[in-house]
């Protein structure tokens, strides 16, 4: 099993597993096989009610809370149905505890199935755990569901790390204009036959100081 360095501050370091999560959808979306360490995801992201045995033959969006992701997975899905070729995306996705860096890989299968792979590419321990998220759809702070950037009214994108004790209790999740983008062009290269314009895979950068 490989493992992942983390890393706590310049001078000391951890070791994290290797984590993967996989599923096959049909074209109702519906999860047919759930793999890999999906319920050690769930538990690190307060998904106690949402195990293996709770999730399969139920609709992967029954899952997603807010309808920008949902239909952000609807055309990635889709549109590798359509072309019958692979897409790969990154995103990132927190525990309380750590920053978590993805990466996403759709791949065509038969009989119109299709096979998602989640693989853990990075991650970091935060100094400061963060407090978990608490999804509210009339929040005014908003939280995006694929960079994990959080916006207050009238301020730019940040990062979590950076909120301090201006945490929000509740935030309502969507996509951000730049992940908004990043989505559209992934979907478009692949429909387009060509390699994507800019950053869509392997752009992990350090965030956490």
């Amino acid at each position: 099993m490989q493992n992942l360095k983390v890393c706590e501050d310049p001078e000391t370091s951890d070791t994290v597993k290797f984590q993967q999560v996989y599923f096959v959808l049909d074209k109702e979306f519906r999860l047919l096989w759930v793999g890999g360490e999906w319920d050690d995801f769930a538990n690190a992201n307060g998904g106690q009610n949402a195990q293996i045995n709770d999730v399969l033959s139920t609709s992967l969006l029954d899952h997603i809370v807010d309808q920008d992701t949902k239909r952000a997975m609807v055309r990635l899905v889709e549109a590798v149905m359509d072309v019958q070729e692979p897409l790969k995306i990154d995103y990132r996705c927190d525990s309380p505890e750590m920053l978590r860096r993805f990466q996403m890989t759709v791949q065509p299968m038969k009989e119109g199935r299709v096979l998602v792979v989640h693989d853990l590419r990075d991650a970091q321990s935060f100094k400061v755990p963060l407090f978990p998220w608490r999804h509210n759809p009339h929040a005014d702070e908003k939280k995006c569901s694929f960079c994990n950037r959080v916006k207050f009214v009238g301020k730019d994108w940040q990062t979590p790390e950076s909120l301090g004790d201006s945490h929000p209790d509740d935030v309502a999740f969507m996509l951000c204009g730049d992940c908004e983008h990043r989505v559209e062009e992934a979907i478009s290269a692949l429909r387009d036959g060509r390699k994507p314009l800019g950053a869509i895979t392997g752009g992990f950068s350090s965030d956490v100081t």
